[in-house]
């Protein structure tokens, strides 16, 4: 099977982009809640390293809502791979952010969670588990 070589072809996904209303008020959760390497900065733009070559930048041009954003209504929800998701929900807990009770599955543990405009994250704990030992995995 040939490809279309003339549109590109993706070689990485670099990270994700949130729009938000005050990219220098959410400083502090990425930077000191969540715990994300600060790369890049300007009044209206932040990139933090979400390693292993990821980033997650955060853009003005949102809008901030008091309420939680609901992720089940389209859009994307960055994923945040952590090593420990009950010492991470501690984080969360005594810095009085949002968050949905921990899911555990047999393939990992999840909690969602928002920061202080409304925008969902998901926090993730992987249990290790091979995805070809999912009796529900299609081919790709």
């Amino acid at each position: 099977m040939s490809m279309i070589q003339a549109l590109g072809n993706v070689s990485k996904v670099r990270g994700a982009l949130i729009f938000v209303e005050d990219p220098e008020a959410e400083l502090a959760f990425y930077r000191d809640v969540i715990g994300l390497r600060l790369l890049y900065r300007t009044r209206t733009f932040l990139r933090f390293d979400a390693t292993q070559g990821t980033s997650l930048s955060l853009i003005s041009g949102g809008t901030a809502s008091d309420e939680p954003k609901d992720y089940r209504k389209g859009g994307v929800v960055p994923e945040l791979i952590v090593d420990n998701l009950t010492l991470a929900i501690r984080r969360l807990d005594a810095a009085g952010v949002r968050h949905e009770a921990v899911v555990r599955t047999e393939y990992g543990s999840f909690c969602f969670l928002w920061d202080p405009e409304g925008n969902p994250l998901q926090f993730y704990e992987s249990a290790f588990t091979r995805p070809e030992a999912d009796p529900e995995r299609l081919p790709a």
